[in-house]
């Protein structure tokens, strides 16, 4: 995914102000060995890895032991409009941590360093998850680095699949569908369980069967414009396999979100939902019951129109960026180069995320349903006005439509119509 749309000058102001369109300031590494930098991460990395963050530092100051390193926690809700506001100050941080859907519209601003040079000085950057990947490229071009990702498969209740007298989980698509309606068919007496908990308002529980199909959200034509394609038949083709599997095993309210399904198997309210590995620790995690550790397994979801394959699933995950008009460059490369480092990637691995890589995978059997498919993901489109897209929140409406009745090509000429309007405008 290589095309852009090229932001003019107007739009940069009023989007990022005035460092966003700076050609950056000088780096003033060596006339200032002893300064700092910089660092702006999520909160996930001080709770989940705090070690990695320090031992980052400690690498980091075996080629430069004098400089400090200032990290600064933020929320994701609210991460942007900080770096906004601080760009208009001119004191941007001199790394930031981007989610890899956020990226786009501060690559076409310019705010971003080009790291293209770099590339190769980094860490496993031949084997980069595809995902991420495309999420830092624009026109060939690297202006960051993937960070760690993550992925999606089904978790279920092994007791209670083995309750409806199933000892394995489903290995093709046909299965899956059996299998959930036998488990359905177990509990008919409750009308809050579901065989398969797949809520309605959740892109990345329906968008990946859309992709299964060989269809896409969005493509761009060689004048720019982008054209939303989830009319075409491949794209409606998938969901209607998507609506099919909630239609098998799923009851309730059809407007939900997927926000804390692993509740749903806590309960017992569920046999199986499709979701993060961050779901299925929190299962039986302090929130969750420990008692359920042994009790759960994981399989990739397997493809309905290719037999044998897997549904594609939506990569997530975050980067890291060097601000354009980062005051210190050469220090911010090389503490990315740090905390992106194959030995900073097996403790984000061991915190139950992907690494940034396909090389270095966790040996947990749970886990290796989310690194199954990892050849095959898929992400958003790359436009810079992508954001809006998910603020309006057009495809949970599409989904939650479609899974409350509307038919199918209704509901996708609405989504791309809005689509359109939302990643074309100038």
């Amino acid at each position: 995914m290589n095309g852009r749309i090229v932001v003019t000058p107007v739009l940069c102001g009023a989007l990022l102000a005035a460092a966003a369109c700076s050609s950056g300031s000088a780096d003033s590494t060596a006339q200032d060995p002893n300064g700092a930098i910089t660092v702006w991460l999520q909160t996930d990395a001080q709770t989940l890895w705090p070690r990695a963050v320090a031992d980052a530092t400690t690498a980091f100051h075996q080629t430069y032991p004098n400089v400090r390193v200032d990290v600064a926690y933020q929320s994701w809700t609210d991460h942007l409009t900080k770096f906004d506001a601080a760009a208009q100050a001119g004191a941007v941080p001199d790394v930031l941590e981007f989610g890899n859907s956020e990226t786009a519209q501060y690559i076409a601003a310019g705010a971003l360093a080009d790291l293209t040079a770099d590339r190769a000085s980094f860490d496993n950057s031949s084997t980069w998850l595809d995902g991420l990947t495309a999420s830092c490229t624009t026109d060939g071009k690297l202006f960051c680095v993937p960070y760690y990702g993550g992925s999606r498969a089904v978790i279920y209740r092994k007791d209670i699949l083995a309750d409806a007298g199933i000892s394995l989980p489903p290995a093709s698509w046909p299965e899956l569908l059996a299998d959930v309606r036998t488990i359905a068919a177990r509990h008919t007496a409750d009308p809050n369980f579901s065989a398969f908990y797949l809520p309605g308002s959740y892109p990345y529980g329906g968008l990946p069967f859309v992709f299964d199909a060989g269809g896409q959200i969005a493509t761009r034509s060689a004048d720019g414009h982008w054209h939303a394609t989830l009319e075409s038949a491949p794209a409606q083709t998938g969901l209607a396999h998507w609506k099919s599997l909630i239609d098998a095993g799923y009851r309730g309210d059809r407007t939900k979100t997927n926000v804390n399904s692993y509740v749903q198997l806590v309960s017992g309210e569920a046999a199986m939902f499709y979701d993060t590995s961050g779901q299925m620790s929190a299962v039986f995690g302090p929130k969750g019951d420990p008692a359920l550790r042994d009790k759960i397994g994981t399989f990739p979801l397997p493809s309905p129109t290719r037999p044998g394959q897997l549904v594609p699933p939506y990569l997530g995950g975050s980067d890291l960026a060097v601000a354009k008009a980062a005051r210190h460059p050469a220090w911010a490369k090389e503490w990315i180069k740090a905390y992106t480092s194959s030995e900073r990637q097996t403790q984000f691995v061991a915190s139950g995320f992907l690494a940034n890589t396909k090389t270095i995978t966790s040996a947990d059997p749970l886990r290796a349903a989310f690194s199954a498919a990892l050849a095959h993901t898929w992400s958003v489109p790359p436009a810079p006005n992508w954001a809006q897209v998910e603020k309006d929140k057009v495809i949970n409406q599409m989904l939650v439509d479609v899974a409350t009745g509307r038919p199918i090509a209704d509901a996708t000429k609405a989504a791309d119509l809005a689509i359109e309007k939302n990643l074309n405008q100038p």
